[in-house]
């Protein structure tokens, strides 16, 4: 699937690897403060994350799920990073 600029793109890294990278349609995330959510062209964020499942939809329409420990999840004109500690 092609990447295009204004898609709202993730990387979502452990300290061992690259879980996922591409283009998404949605991410739900576990805040310390409760869950949210990131779609395109959200605003500039950073957040810590507790445990819990990160939930993501993508381009492709293809739901997948990861369980969290801990970790951050930064914001910024439609790229998401999520350093994620090791998964369960």
């Amino acid at each position: 699937m092609t990447t295009k600029p204004d898609d709202l793109y993730l990387e979502l890294v452990t300290p061992e690897v690259i879980l996922y990278s591409g283009a998404v349609g949605l991410i739900d995330v576990p805040g310390v403060s409760g869950r949210f959510q990131i779609l395109r062209e959200h605003g500039a964020i950073i957040s810590i994350l507790k445990k819990g499942i990160i939930r993501i939809i993508g381009k492709d329409s293809v739901e997948r799920k990861y369980n969290c420990t801990g970790g951050t999840v930064e914001c910024f004109e439609n790229r998401v990073t999520i350093l994620m500690d090791h998964p369960e």
